[in-house]
């Protein structure tokens, strides 16, 4: 009711929530995208169900366990960049974004709220700038740890095409978090995707860490990225939904 009350006050039309799900036998209910399901009778569903919310997507979480396999993520990524060919330069690096890129940055950043998919979720633009992007740097260094990162140069325009994020928790007893993973829209198609996450798996490798695993999220009507996680060797192992409430519908 107060979040309701909240986004009133905002002039939102709506309201949006989402919840970790464990699987469960019985009678599903199906995301309306085509993909995915979630246990009809759970208490996370009913909850939501008996306030007017109705289910708009599944996401699918997935773990690679480590440690790496070396050798096959190499492959992987080598022939990623094979098929990206010369007009794609690959990016590593630790921490901080370098100053060169931190325009690029932005745009990706920006770019995730509008090019991610989303079912049929309003959607509005989350605008990053270059202070926005250093600030989350400081904020990640400060209360998580090392970030890892890889990123893609279009070499005719100098500009940052695609990237993904890592994040190692200082508790290595904890599993890396896959923060973001974006190939802008005009540049998909040239296995740009894999290249950056099989080369930021492989610079996670070098700080010889003793993490257990990688965790990573994915709406499961994003069958692309689906495909690359799973030949990189990620299984699923619970779902969130995600759910919408129209606010005209609920009374003043």
């Amino acid at each position: 009711e107060h979040y309701i009350g909240v986004a009133r006050s905002e002039g939102r039309n709506e309201l949006h929530t989402d919840f970790l799900q464990p699987d469960a036998p019985g009678p599903r209910l199906y995301s309306p995208t085509g993909f995915g399901s979630v246990p009809e009778h759970s208490p996370a569903t009913q909850f939501v169900r008996a306030r007017g919310f109705t289910l708009e997507q599944v996401e699918r979480i997935s773990t690679l366990t480590l440690p790496l396999d070396v050798p096959a993520l190499t492959r992987l990524r080598d022939r990623a960049q094979l098929a990206a060919g010369d007009e794609y330069r690959l990016h590593t690096w630790f921490g901080a974004v370098p100053a060169r890129w931190l325009r690029d940055m932005a745009v990706i950043q920006t770019r995730m709220s509008t090019d991610a998919p989303t079912g049929d979720l309003a959607n509005t633009e989350d605008p990053w700038d270059e202070k926005r992007v250093v600030a989350d740097d400081a904020a990640t260094a400060r209360t998580h740890g090392a970030s890892i990162n890889a990123a893609v140069e279009c070499v005719s325009t100098g500009r940052l095409v695609a990237a993904s994020q890592l994040v190692a928790p200082r508790d290595e007893t904890r599993a890396v978090g896959q923060t973001h993973t974006l190939v802008l829209s005009e540049h998909r198609g040239h296995r740009l995707g894999m290249l950056v996450k099989a080369a930021n798996l492989l610079a996670l490798g070098q700080l010889k860490s003793s993490h257990p695993n990688v965790t990573t999220f994915n709406a499961e009507e994003n069958r692309f990225m689906l495909n690359v996680n799973e030949a990189l060797g990620f299984v699923p192992v619970a779902y969130a939904s995600v759910w919408k409430l129209d606010l005209a519908q609920v009374d003043a």
